[in-house]
């Protein structure tokens, strides 16, 4: 017989200061193969929405002290199950009710099984079991509350599942102790004053080595093929807990020598980890040390910084990470305008616009004299994030361009969203972006700004052809250029004798085509050459300059630049536009899509026209002179409904932009004595 869920007597939001949960008692046996035998008993934990006092709620259950899974669900079948050995207690009296049973996973049996103790009670909270899975009122309440749950557990017990034939689990977790035990030795003589010993840090190198240099695949590489490593809710149960053990198979280790291990490991790479394996070193090695309370970022940068961890439900892309979010907000940020609410029944679509919604009215909340824009943000994310699908379908049914498509990651690296020593938009008038209600009852993102220019040609970079050694890259380099240059003498770009010139700033075509390939230097990575000192830069530029303007034939003395192009071209384009200007885009952009500096956006972006019955001119849209309304314009057509008037222009997001000599104002000043007349309502779809 399947057990029945009986509903927790308290939801939270209540007014008494606790919220109810169910915990699995699971009961002792010395029978490693004895079946799962466990009751499920209700208890409460405190509210931390709410002032209610504990001690006057006498009526609930006494709480009980317990620790938290952290594990996969695995395969979505449930062929085994847990005996539910129930006690009854009306009436204050305890009586044995028949055994039923609840389905659980593979994954979740053999992690019970291995936890199990073999002469006490183990008490855990488990999301599978201690929440009825069919009742959406409660899994809503449940779900945003599971970061409390975590952060009340006395310990978080992260399952890996059970070791292999090779036991590559518990190896790998045997030399951890060993490793750790030599690092914290280190680390004890840098605090009492000691220098570093050399020897020691040779020590540490030489085990490491040693236990790499082995048979492949290592069972490092095994361990963090694990899927637990991939899964996104396992950020926040680690986050939030007061302390972390990891369990793979019969061993297990503290997660602070775990982590601490996982750092040693990224550092000293060598090679034999792929991208994954990197990401899950570079994550782990860190994550518990941001719990310290130093970290502090925004929302939107807790998403891209675990853009690859994984969930079955796309809400819970958002969802999950919703206590990690509020855990790291700056302290001076309103915490309640930085998620939503957990609601099941909201479409992914509604779940994403409602959540991007409340980023772009973050502003107010955000403290004074912050260069911050998160509309800014909100809007490059969108244009970046995609899946592999074709060119600009998106993953998500009925997500506006400007909503990021929280499913997908990013396919290239956007520009800094508020740099603090140049603005697109300088001299643009401020106006805050509305999101308002209109065609189709679809919501529009509505800025102002200036429509400048249009896209007339656009070339990709093949930065595979970058990675594989400098000959390739110079080979690459050298026909990628060639081909601009073909291209730009075909249109006759240079006049008036100025063979040489990129004429929006009157430098050398080759310094500017070198500058627009690392977007200025936007990407640069810390702790790399470009990084360490500002005259590094200068140094590239004026031995360009000095070697008669031969960018592939230097390249060897800069292998630097080559891995900054790689980064900044990674997923973007070159383009050029109808006013003569070069940048770099996405891989998206196409001819016909217009330059748009939007009010106080310091990042140009590229948009596509949409809905109005546009003009074309010499194969172009004519957007510049038709289906554009200016403020009062925009108003008097809400004000009517759109009758009797034209269908404006909408847009369709597309990317944001470096665009050389149109980042700091420049695009405002060539529309001087006419600024009025050209800035425009600019609706994006």
């Amino acid at each position: 017989m399947q057990y029945e869920y009986t509903p927790l007597s308290t939801l939270p939001g209540s007014s008494h200061g606790v919220f109810s949960i169910r915990l699995l008692h699971v009961l002792p046996a010395r029978n490693p193969d004895a079946p799962l035998k466990c009751d499920l008993i209700e208890t409460y934990i405190p509210d931390n929405g709410r002032g209610g006092s504990l001690s006057k709620t006498p009526t609930y259950p006494t709480y009980v002290p317990y620790q938290a899974l952290s594990y996969t669900w695995g395969d979505p079948k449930f062929p085994k199950s847990l005996h539910v050995v129930s006690t009854s207690r009306d009436d204050n009296t305890v009586r044995r009710v028949p055994t039923k049973l609840i389905n659980i996973t593979e994954n979740l049996y053999s992690a019970l099984q291995s936890l199990r103790k073999r002469d006490e009670t183990l008490v855990l909270w488990i999301d599978a079991v201690c929440i009825d899975q069919a009742n959406i009122p409660e899994r809503n309440s449940q779900v945003k509350n599971i970061p409390q749950v975590y952060a009340g557990a006395a310990s978080v017990l992260v399952w890996l599942g059970a070791d292999d034939v090779v036991s590559s689990g518990r190896r790998c977790f045997d030399f951890f102790n060993r490793l750790a035990t030599v690092i914290v030795g280190d680390a004890d003589s840098q605090q009492q004053g000691r220098e570093t010993s050399w020897r020691e840090r040779f020590e540490i190198n030489q085990m490491i080595s040693s236990f790499l240099d082995g048979t492949q695949p290592h069972p490092v590489a095994l361990l963090l093929s694990r899927p637990w490593f991939k899964r996104r809710w396992i950020i926040q149960e680690v986050v939030l807990a007061r302390d972390v053990s990891v369990h793979c198979g019969s061993a297990s280790i503290p997660w602070r020598t775990f982590e601490t291990c996982l750092a040693e490991l990224y550092e000293n790479d060598t090679g034999m980890f792929n991208y994954e394996h990197r990401t899950v070193l570079r994550t782990m090695s860190h994550i518990r040390d941001a719990n310290s309370g130093a970290k502090s970022q925004f929302p939107l940068d807790t998403l891209v910084e675990f853009e690859t961890f994984l969930c079955a439900d796309p809400r819970d892309r958002l969802y999950a990470l919703y206590g990690v979010i509020e855990k790291w907000i700056p302290s001076s940020a309103d915490t309640q305008a930085q998620t939503g609410t957990v609601d099941y029944a909201l479409s992914t679509s509604k779940v994403f616009t409602n959540f991007a919604v409340l980023m772009t009215g973050l502003m107010p909340t955000l403290p004074a004299g912050t260069t911050y824009n998160p509309v800014t943000h909100v809007l490059q994310l969108a244009a970046a994030i995609r899946k592999e699908y074709p060119q600009f379908v998106r993953a998500v049914e009925h997500l506006p361009s400007w909503v990021p498509d929280f499913t997908g990651t990013l396919e290239y690296m956007p520009l800094h969203h508020s740099p603090p020593n140049r603005d697109a938009s300088l001299g643009i008038p401020k106006r805050s972006v509305k999101i308002q209600t209109l065609f189709d009852d679809e919501p529009v993102l509505v800025s102002t700004g200036l429509v400048y220019s249009r896209v007339v040609y656009t070339m990709p970079l093949d930065t595979e052809a970058l990675s594989s050694s400098i000959f390739s890259a110079k080979v690459t380099l050298n026909a990628f250029l060639h081909s601009a240059a073909n291209y730009l003498d075909s249109i006759h770009f240079f006049t008036n004798g100025r063979v040489n010139e990129y004429r929006p700033t009157g430098e050398h075509m080759v310094i500017a085509l070198a500058i627009i390939l690392v977007a200025d230097w936007e990407h640069t990575p810390a702790n790399t050459y470009f990084a360490q000192h500002p005259r590094f830069r200068d140094d590239f530029l004026e031995q360009l300059a000095s070697s008669r303007h031969q960018l592939p034939e230097i390249l060897h003395r800069w292998p630097a630049y080559v891995d900054l192009v790689k980064i900044t071209m990674r997923g973007r384009c070159l383009f050029l536009t109808d006013s003569g200007h070069i940048g770099v885009c996405s891989a998206n952009v196409r001819r016909g899509d217009v330059v748009g500096m939007l009010s106080d956006m310091r990042v140009p972006f590229i948009l596509r026209p949409q809905r109005a019955n546009i003009p074309v001119e010499d194969d172009l849209p004519a957007i510049l002179d038709h289906g554009l309304l200016n403020e009062e314009q925009f108003e008097e057509f809400m004000a009517m409904g759109g009758d009797d008037m034209a269908m404006p222009c909408t847009f369709q997001l597309i990317s944001d932009a470096y665009i050389h000599g149109l980042m700091n104002g420049e695009a405002r000043e060539s529309f001087d004595g006419r600024l009025d007349d050209s800035v425009k309502v600019i609706l994006i779809e």
